[in-house]
């Protein structure tokens, strides 16, 4: 009887050993990482976590239209500067399985991080990058040069894409390229290195972004105000008495100016699934304003005072940022949630001071960018800590939701 039990005691021993082995090891989170601090916001009782490990003095999320932290919670990705960088801007990475932060050391436009496979996208000055955060060993790979068909269109080709975005299957990423004082829009094919222009502007568009489920269509951004290489400062102008900022951009020049309500717009961003966008608008119907693309209607889904605004994909909660005070770069800044279900709100943070002063703006983008990541999660955003420097901060979503009921 032993001698038959034997062979099926060391079968299961070792199907029990390969299980363990299989087993996912385990990821810290900003609530038990050694590397965030508690902070209470006094004026909510808002609990949030900050990232207290330095790689330098001002660490700041990436910009609200992107995902600074991955669907599985592992890596949050984020931008670096002040000290011997001043201001210019690097990447720097927190990775909460081994639950440390490094440097990247990379520089380049503000970056594209695809959530579900870890893989960080970015223009530079000699082409288009990635780096697989889940390399043992990683190491920035160059996908494709800057495009020649670009540095055909004239003298000096700049500004890549304002934000990186890729179409749903990764094999393009969306341009906005300025060229000398015009400036293009277009699809570069990562694989093959050619571009596709879709057409251009002689007013600064940029901040574009392809839709997240359909390719061949982008939302850009009439800039408020730009400098032309003759150093002159053009600022935006209504066309038929519209406020063009929002700009929806096809191939073959196909495009389409869409008027906002209260004739203003400002810091748009597509849906997740899609369907249409959303921005920040001021005056009668202030607060939040979502674009339906198959209608054309708009109407206001946060009657918040915003200037940066994210939702949730179920389009409940909503994160937001808003200027205490005079606005300028560098002001205070506080940072709200709204829940859609109740009509409540708290502040994460209801007034973070300023990072400088007027006269001396910051070029450091020192805004909160809020941002819903980690499958709506956590919001992460930027504050500044009062002493000249600023801080990652990432905030719990549950009991934002519970303290909103």
């Amino acid at each position: 009887m032993k001698s038959c039990l034997l062979p099926w005691l060391f079968s299961l021993f070792a199907v029990s050993c390969h299980a363990v082995e299989s087993l996912p090891l385990a990821v810290y989170t900003p609530e038990t990482s050694k590397l965030f601090r508690k902070y209470v916001e006094p004026a909510s009782g808002v609990v949030s976590y900050i990232l207290e490990t330095r790689v330098a003095a001002n660490q700041q999320s990436l910009y609200f239209t992107q995902k600074s932290m991955t669907e599985d919670g592992r890596f949050i990705v984020f931008d670096v500067s002040g000290g011997d960088r001043r201001n210019q801007k690097t990447f720097a990475l927190a990775d909460l399985l081994k639950d440390e932060v490094r440097p990247l050391e990379i520089r380049g436009s503000i970056p594209f991080l695809d959530t579900e496979s870890a893989l960080l996208y970015w223009f530079e000055s000699g082409g288009f990058y990635k780096l697989n955060l889940r390399a043992d060993a990683p190491a920035k790979e160059k996908l494709c040069e800057i495009p020649a068909q670009l540095k055909a269109e004239g003298t000096n080709v700049s500004g890549y894409a304002t934000h990186v975005t890729l179409t749903p299957d990764r094999a393009q990423v969306f341009m906005d390229a300025r060229v000398d004082d015009r400036f293009i829009q277009g699809m570069l094919d990562i694989k093959t290195g050619r571009f596709e222009k879709w057409g251009e502007e002689s007013v600064c568009v940029n901040h574009g972004q392809v839709n997240p489920v359909n390719g061949r269509l982008a939302l850009c951004a009439h800039e408020t105000r730009w400098t032309g290489t003759d150093k002159v400062e053009h600022r935006i102008q209504n066309i038929d008495g519209v406020y063009p900022r929002l700009l929806l951009v096809e191939p073959n020049g196909k495009r389409r100016v869409v008027p906002p309500m209260n004739n203003y717009a400002t810091h748009e961003y597509w849906a997740d699934d899609g369907l249409g966008f959303y921005y920040c608008s001021h005056g009668k119907e202030y607060g939040v304003i979502y674009y339906d693309l198959a209608t054309g209607q708009q109407r206001r889904i946060a009657p918040v005072h915003a200037a940066h605004a994210t939702m949730t994909r179920d389009r409940r909660y909503f994160t937001y940022d808003n200027s205490v005070g005079p606005w300028y770069r560098g002001c205070a800044w506080q940072v709200g949630f709204y829940n859609a279900e109740t009509k409540k709100e708290v502040f994460l943070y209801a007034e973070r001071p300023a990072f400088t002063t007027k006269d001396k703006p910051s070029k450091l983008h020192p805004d909160p960018h809020p941002q819903f990541v980690c499958g709506d999660k956590y919001i992460i955003c930027t504050i500044n800590r009062g002493d000249g420097r600023m801080d990652l901060s990432v905030t719990p979503v549950a009991p934002l939701a519970e303290k909103t009921r």
